[in-house]
This record gives C-alpha cells, sequence and structure tokens, in this order.
C-alpha cells in the first residue's frame, strides 16, 4: 500500500496545524497509509521508504527552518530513492512563505521528484478555508501516488 509522508517544523504549532489537515487530506483517499512527523523525529534512511512527500516549514527571513534543512541535506545522500516520486511543499508565516517555497523547491528537483504540487503558502493565523486547502493539497498528493 503507497504511503505519504508529511514531514515538517513548527515552533509556535501553526505548521503542524497545516501538516495535520494535509495529513487528514491524504488520508481520505483509500488505500494510501499516511505518516505525519516532526522532522526532528525522521530517519532519512526510513523516509525515503515513504511513496509521496510534503514538506513543511514556517518561513523564516524568507527561508525554510533550519530543521527542516537538515533533514533535506541528509535525504540529498539517498536522493537516488527518492526520485520519481511526488512531492508537496508548504509553508506558514508572517511574510516570506512563497520565498520560502521556492527555496524547498529548488532543493526538491535534485530529487528528481515526478513532480512538485503547487504550494500552499499560509499567514501565522490559520483558518478553516486554510485547513480546507490543506485538506485538498493532501489529497491530490495521495491521487498522484494511482
Amino acid at each position: 500500500m503507497p504511503k505519504v509522508l508529511v514531514a515538517y517544523y513548527s515552533k509556535t504549532g501553526n505548521t503542524k496545524q497545516v501538516a495535520e489537515a494535509i495529513a487528514e487530506g491524504a488520508k481520505s483517499v483509500q488505500g494510501v497509509n499516511v505518516e505525519i512527523k516532526n522532522v526532528a523525529d525522521i530517519n532519512a534512511k526510513e523516509a525515503v521508504e515513504a511513496d509521496g512527500f510534503a514538506f513543511g516549514s514556517p518561513s523564516y527571513f524568507s527561508v525554510m527552518s533550519g530543521p527542516l534543512l537538515t533533514l533535506l541535506t541528509e535525504l540529498y545522500f539517498v536522493r537516488e530513492k527518492m526520485a520519481g516520486k511526488p512531492m508537496a511543499i508548504f509553508a506558514t508565516g508572517v511574510g516570506g512563505q512563497v520565498k520560502a517555497m521556492e527555496n524547498i523547491e529548488s532543493i526538491l528537483k535534485a530529487f528528481t521528484p515526478k513532480l512538485i504540487l503547487p504550494g500552499l503558502a499560509i499567514g501565522n493565523k490559520i483558518s478553516e478555508t486554510d485547513k480546507q486547502q490543506a485538506k485538498q493539497l493532501g489529497e491530490k498528493l495521495a491521487k498522484s501516488l494511482a
């Protein structure tokens, strides 16, 4: 059964809320397992066993968090095992989320993914509309595994 890994870093809980909504959306697709983890709890060798990925971070100075960058750096050394797999990106914050997502996307391109779904940039107050958009992103990611 295909598996989606939702990997996030969250200091205040906002990015975690979005990650949970993405995971919920992915779980709505029958036949897909979903794992949601803080990047600090992810082992790169185990992570690459997933069939699809969503990576999320708050935006700090228009770049991703250090913990997410650390994970992506570790994954770079096993990138051939991530080739051809779909990926999604999300970022939260009070500014610079789009730029942070561009930073993440530029790294993910080195993994030669099947596709990178359009990202989701959300402010620092997570609304119900934001959660619905996150669920839709998770569902799209899970459906792309078919």
